[in-house]
C-alpha cells in the first residue's frame, strides 16, 4: 500500500483536484524529468503528507503547499523550478529560480527563468527587475530589452517601451515584431500615418503567420474607418481600440478609450471596450463600473448584461450574474450557447443541479458536435440528481452522434453502471479501450464496474492504468485514491 500511497502523493503534488466531479477528458503526458528530480519532488510530499490530514490531502493547491527546506544543488534548483514551471505552478517555479540564483549569482540563467516567469505570472514590477539583472550580466542583449518593452507596455509605459524599440530598430535584419510594436505604438500616440507605415513594414519582413494576422487586424480597423467617409475621428479610436482587446493588448485599449471617454462620456459601445479590456486584466471593479455605465445608457442592450454578468460572476456575486446573464439571453444576445454554458456552471456552483442541467441540455441541443459536451449533463443525473436513466438516455444520443468515438462508448458504459446494467456496462467500456487504449476515463470506469462487483485484482489493475494515463489529471487522481482505498479493505 505505501507504495501506492508515493503514486497517490505524486498525483496530489501535480494539484490536478477534483472537487466535487469527475470531468472525463485526456491529458497531455508529463514531459520527461530526471529522475534525481523525481526524488526530490517525492521528498517535499512525504514532508507535505506528515503536515496535513487525509481530508486535506486532496485539497492541496499551489497557494498552500508547506514551504519545505531541503540541500538541493544549483542544478537540481533549475530542473526543480522548470518542473513547476511546465505545470503552470508560477509562484513555486520562481521560488525554486530565486533559491538557484541565491546559489550562483554570477549566472545569468535563473534570471532569465525569473524573468519569464514573473511576466507570465503579471508581476511586471519584478520582472522588471529581473530584466535590469539580466542587463546588467548581458548589456544590451536584444531579447532581454524587447522583453523590457513588453514589460513597460503591459505597465501603460509606453514612451519607455518606445525608446527601447526605437534603439532596437537600427540596423539590418531587424526582428518584425519591433517594427510592428512600434506602429502599435505610434497608433496609439495618434501618429496614424507611421503607425500604418511601420506595420506594413513589419508585414513586409514577416514569416509568421500569427503576426501577420494580428497586422491585419489593425489594417482592417482603418478600412472600416476609411470606408465610412464621414465617420469622425472619435469612431476609428473606438475602431482600433476593438482591435487592441482583440489583440490583447488591453493597455493599449484603455489608454485609447481614456481619450474617447474624456471627450465623449455618453458612448455605449465605449463603455462595453473599456470594461472589457479591464475584464480580460481581471480587473474586475473597474469592469463592473464601466458596464454599469454602459447599463445606465442602454438598459436592453444584451452585450452589456452578457459581460456584466461575467464579471459579477467573477466577483463572486453569483446571484446577480444569473440575471443579468438571463437578461442577455432574453433579448437575444448571440452565440446563445456561451450563455447557457455559463449559467449552467453557476447553478452548478449554486447547487442547483436541476437549472444546471437543464442548461447544460440546452448546449446540446443547439450544438451536439463536440463529445465533451455530453459529459456535464451524465455526470449531474449519475452523481447529484440521482436519475441514471436520463443519464443513460444522453449517452446513447452521443453514441449515436459519435458511434465511432471511443468517449461516446465510455459514457455509455458509465451510464450503465448507474443503471446497474453491468454486462452491457462492461461490452461497452471494453469497446471504448478498444477503440483508444490510452483513454483512461474508460480504465477507471471499468475499475469501478469490477469494484462493484468484488473482482478486486482486475479492478486494482484497471485502477493503476487509469493513474498511468492521466498521471497529471482529474482521473488519475480519483484512480489513485481508489486504488488506495480498494487496496485497504
Amino acid at each position: 500500500m505505501r507504495k501506492f500511497l508515493a503514486f497517490l502523493l505524486a498525483v496530489i503534488l501535480a494539484l490536478v483536484v477534483v472537487t466535487g466531479g469527475l470531468f472525463y477528458k485526456q491529458e497531455g503526458s508529463f514531459n520527461e524529468f530526471s529522475f534525481s528530480s523525481a526524488i526530490n519532488i517525492w521528498k517535499d510530499i512525504v514532508k507535505i503528507d506528515s503536515k496535513v490530514n487525509d481530508k486535506d490531502k486532496v485539497a492541496i493547491t499551489e497557494t498552500n503547499i508547506p514551504e519545505i527546506e531541503e540541500n538541493l544543488s544549483y542544478d537540481e534548483r533549475i530542473e526543480k523550478g522548470d518542473y513547476y514551471f511546465e505545470r503552470g505552478f508560477l509562484s513555486f517555479a520562481s521560488n525554486e529560480y530565486v533559491k538557484a540564483a541565491n546559489m550562483e549569482p554570477n549566472r545569468v540563467d535563473p534570471y532569465i527563468k525569473l524573468l519569464k516567469t514573473n511576466y507570465e505570472l503579471g508581476d511586471y514590477a519584478k520582472a522588471q527587475k529581473n530584466a535590469e539583472t539580466i542587463l546588467e550580466k548581458i548589456p544590451n542583449d536584444s531579447n532581454t530589452l524587447f522583453d523590457l518593452a513588453m514589460i513597460h507596455i503591459k505597465q501603460s509605459e509606453f514612451e519607455s517601451a518606445s525608446t527601447i524599440l526605437e534603439s532596437l530598430s537600427v540596423g539590418q535584419n531587424v526582428d518584425p515584431r519591433i517594427t510592428y510594436y512600434r506602429g502599435l505604438l505610434q497608433i496609439v500616440n495618434e501618429n496614424h500615418d507611421e503607425g500604418k507605415k511601420l506595420i506594413r513594414q513589419a508585414l513586409s519582413t514577416s514569416k509568421d503567420p500569427l503576426l501577420d494576422a494580428d497586422i491585419e487586424t489593425i489594417l482592417a480597423a482603418y478600412t472600416e474607418y476609411e470606408f465610412a467617409k464621414a465617420a469622425d475621428e472619435i469612431y476609428l479610436s473606438e475602431l482600433l481600440a476593438r482591435s487592441f482587446n482583440k489583440l490583447g493588448e488591453y493597455e493599449m485599449a484603455i489608454h485609447k478609450l481614456k481619450g474617447i471617454l474624456k471627450t465623449r462620456n455618453d458612448l455605449r459601445d465605449a463603455w462595453i471596450l473599456f470594461g472589457f479590456a479591464y475584464l480580460s486584466l481581471e480587473k474586475y471593479y473597474f469592469a463592473q463600473s464601466a458596464f454599469e455605465r454602459a447599463y445606465e445608457l442602454d438598459s436592453e442592450w444584451p452585450t452589456t448584461q452578457y459581460f456584466l454578468g461575467l464579471t459579477l460572476a467573477e466577483m463572486g456575486s453569483i446571484d446577480d450574474a444569473i440575471i443579468y446573464l438571463n437578461y442577455a439571453l432574453s433579448n437575444n444576445f448571440q452565440p446563445e450557447i456561451v450563455v447557457h454554458q455559463k449559467l449552467a456552471d453557476l447553478y452548478m456552483e449554486k447547487g442547483d443541479y436541476t437549472k444546471s442541467v437543464e442548461s447544460y441540455e440546452k448546449v446540446l441541443a443547439l450544438s451536439d458536435d463536440d463529445i465533451n459536451s455530453f459529459v456535464r449533463p451524465i455526470w449531474i443525473y449519475l452523481d447529484y440528481l440521482n436519475e441514471p436513466d436520463k443519464a443513460l438516455n444522453i449517452a446513447e444520443v452521443a453514441n449515436t452522434t459519435f458511434p465511432e468515438n471511443a468517449m461516446s462508448y465510455n459514457l455509455l458504459g458509465w451510464s450503465q453502471i448507474g443503471t446497474e446494467d453491468y454486462n452491457e456496462a462492461e461490452i461497452n467500456l471494453k469497446k471504448a479501450i478498444e477503440l483508444d487504449p490510452n483513454l483512461p476515463a474508460a480504465y477507471y470506469n471499468i475499475a469501478r464496474l469490477y469494484d462493484t462487483q468484488n473482482r478486486k485484482s482486475l479492478a486494482l489493475e484497471a485502477y493503476q492504468k487509469a493513474y498511468e494515463l492521466d498521471t497529471n489529471g482529474s482521473i488519475g487522481n480519483l484512480a489513485a485514491q481508489a486504488y488506495n482505498e480498494l487496496l485497504s479493505q
